[in-house]
C-alpha cells in the first residue's frame, strides 16, 4: 500500500480557512494574553518572523532542498518580503499577516499559518458571495443599499474580481492552483479580517437582469453564528458525517469525516460495521463515500475502509501507486521527538506487528541513526539505494477502465477538500475499475507531507511544518482526480446529498 502517514496533516487551505473564517470574538476564547501596544505588536512580530525562519531551516526541507530550487529561493525572498511587513505591525491583524504570506508563498498544503488567538477583526459589506462558474454571485444579502441575491459582481474599485483575488487573496491564504480555492476565494474576497497589506474592496459594479448599478460597500461586523453557516455553504459547505446509512433502497452511504488517529475509535466502529454488512452492501445498487471536510490523517484507515468495502482481493490487486520512490526526510531533534512520542499511539491502535507498527519503528532507527551521524536528511526507500528514482506525476490521468468488481457501483463525494491521506485513500478506490469521483476535483498534495504543529514563542500563531519530502511520486505536486460528475449547485448539506442520490439511482 506504499507510504503511511503517522497523523493528520493539515492542509493550508484547511489551516487558512479555520484563521480567517472563523468567529472572531477573541476575547472569548482562551489563549495567550495579546500585546496592548503597537510596539509590543511589532517586537512580536520580529521574534516570531526569526522562529519562523529557524524553524523552516532546521526542522522542514525548504531551505536544503537542492531537488525544490523555488522553494530554496522562497525561503530567502519570503523572508526578505516578511521584514518589510513587519515593520508595519501595530496590531493583531497586521501581525498575522506580515507572517502568513510568508508560510503561504511556498504554495504547498502541508505548510501553513494560522492564528492561535482567532482574528479579532471581522467584517462583511450585508452579502455573500459564492462562485457560479467563473463568475461570483451574491449567494445571500441582508438589509437595505445591498445588491439582491443572484447579482452577479462585475468588477471593484476598476479592477476585475479575478485580479483582486490575485492580488488580496491568494498571496495570504490558499493555493489557486486547487479548485476548492479558487472556488473558496470567490467568498473569501468580500470578508474582512482587518488585512492592511491588502484592503477590502470599497465600491463595487453589480449587474443583474442585464442592468448594472455601483455600490458603495458598507462593512460592518458579522452577524454571528448564522453568518458563519451561510458562509460555509457558499465556499464547500459541511463535511461528512461518521455512519453508514441507507438514503434509498439499495443504495449504502458512508460517511468518513477524517483519517485523524484521534478519531480511532470511531474509525474502528465504522470499519466494523462495513465489514458486518459488506455482503450487503457490496450486492446493493450503489455505495456513495462521502468524504467531504476529510483533509487527511493515517492512510492505514483508508486501506481498512477499502478492504471493507471491496474485500482484500480485491484491494491488494490495485498495483503499487509508487513504484521506485523514495522519501527523504529532515532529520532534527524536534522532529525525532515527534516520531518517538507518537509512534506508540500507532503501534496501539495498529497492532505490534501491523505493516504501520514496522513502518514507524523504521523511520524512529533511521532518524536516530541519521541523527548521530550528524546527517541533515535521511531517505526512506523500499528499494536498492542505487536503483534510479523514477520521474513522477501523471498518476492520476491512468485509471483504470472497466466494470466494478462488486455488483454495486460506487461514488466518492469530494467536496475538494480531500488531501493527504485521504488523497491516499483516493489513490486506491479510483484505480478500483468502476469507482467514480462526483461533486468536486480532489485537493492536491505538495511534495511536503508527513506535519507537526510549533507555535510560535509569542504564543500569538502556530506553524505547521513538514517533516519529509517525496521523491518520484506516481501523484504529482499538486495533482488532483478530477470529478467525473460535477456539482454547480449551493453545497447545503440536503442539497449535496439530494445530488448524491440522484447521481446514484441515475446510473
Amino acid at each position: 500500500m506504499g507510504e503511511f502517514s503517522m497523523r493528520r496533516t493539515v492542509i493550508a487551505a484547511a489551516a487558512a480557512f479555520a484563521a480567517l473564517a472563523a468567529p472572531a470574538f477573541a476575547q472569548e476564547q482562551e489563549g495567550p494574553r495579546l500585546p496592548q501596544r503597537p510596539e509590543a505588536w511589532r517586537a512580536a512580530a520580529e521574534t516570531d518572523l526569526e522562529a519562523l525562519r529557524t524553524y523552516l531551516r532546521e526542522d522542514t526541507p525548504v531551505a536544503i532542498d537542492t531537488e525544490n530550487p523555488r522553494m530554496q529561493r522562497w525561503f530567502a525572498r519570503g523572508y526578505r518580503e516578511a521584514r518589510q511587513r513587519v515593520r508595519r505591525v501595530t496590531d493583531q491583524p497586521s501581525y498575522f499577516y506580515a507572517l502568513a504570506p510568508y508560510a503561504n508563498g511556498f504554495q504547498d498544503p502541508h505548510l501553513s499559518l494560522s492564528p492561535v488567538v482567532p482574528l479579532s477583526v471581522a467584517r462583511w459589506p450585508g452579502f455573500i458571495a459564492t462562485a457560479r462558474g467563473d463568475d461570483t454571485i451574491v449567494a445571500y444579502s441582508e438589509g437595505e443599499g445591498v445588491p439582491v441575491q443572484g447579482a452577479r459582481i462585475v468588477s471593484c474599485d476598476g479592477k476585475t474580481l479575478a485580479r483582486l483575488r490575485e492580488r488580496t487573496v491568494f498571496p495570504f491564504t490558499m493555493n489557486p492552483q486547487l479548485a476548492r480555492d479558487r472556488r473558496a476565494a470567490h467568498t473569501r474576497l468580500f470578508l474582512d479580517r482587518g488585512n492592511p497589506y491588502a484592503p477590502a474592496p470599497s465600491r463595487c459594479v453589480f449587474e443583474r437582469n442585464g442592468e448594472r448599478t455601483r455600490f458603495t460597500l458598507n462593512w460592518r461586523d458579522v452577524p454571528g453564528d448564522d453568518y458563519w453557516a451561510r458562509y460555509n455553504i457558499a465556499t464547500n459547505g459541511p463535511g461528512a458525517e461518521f455512519g453508514v446509512t441507507t438514503p434509498a433502497q439499495g443504495i449504502t452511504w458512508i460517511g468518513v469525516p477524517t483519517f485523524d488517529n484521534s478519531a480511532g475509535e470511531q474509525l474502528r466502529a465504522l470499519v466494523n460495521e462495513i465489514t458486518a454488512d459488506a455482503e450487503t452492501i457490496r450486492a446493493g445498487r450503489a455505495v456513495i463515500i462521502d468524504v467531504r471536510g476529510n483533509g487527511g490523517g493515517n492512510s492505514e484507515w483508508g486501506a481498512e475502509i477499502a478492504r471493507a468495502v471491496w474485500g482484500a482481493e480485491i484491494v491488494s490487486a490495485i498495483p503499487e501507486s509508487n513504484p521506485g520512490g523514495a522519501t527523504d526526510w529532515r532529520v532534527s531533534q524536534g522532529n525525532l521527538d515527534y516520531i518517538n512520542g507518537f509512534a506508540p499511539e500507532l503501534i496501539a491502535q495498529f497492532g505490534e506487528q501491523s505493516q504501520i507498527a514496522l513502518w514507524a519503528r523504521a523511520v524512529q532507527d533511521g532518524f536516530a541513526q541519521t541523527l548521530a551521524r550528524g546527517e541533515p536528511m535521511w531517505r526512506q526507500r523500499d528499494l536498492a539505494a542505487d536503483t534510479p528514482v523514477p520521474q513522477g506525476g501523471g498518476y492520476t490521468q491512468r485509471r483504470p477502465q472497466g466494470p466494478s468488481p462488486i455488483p454495486a457501483h460506487v461514488y466518492i463525494l469530494s467536496n475538494g477538500t480531500c488531501a493527504s491521506a485521504c488523497l491516499d485513500f483516493a489513490d486506491v478506490v479510483l484505480h478500483i475499475p468502476g469507482t467514480q469521483l462526483i461533486g468536486m476535483d480532489t485537493s492536491g498534495d505538495g511534495l511536503l507531507m508527513e506535519v507537526r504543529d510549533q507555535v510560535l514563542p509569542s504564543g500569538l500563531a502556530r506553524i505547521v511544518l513538514p517533516l519529509k519530502v517525496y521523491r518520484g511520486r506516481a501523484r504529482g505536486a499538486l495533482e488532483a482526480y478530477r470529478a467525473d460528475v460535477t456539482y454547480d449547485g449551493v453545497w447545503d448539506d440536503l442539497a449535496v446529498r439530494n445530488w448524491a442520490i440522484g447521481v446514484a439511482a441515475r446510473q
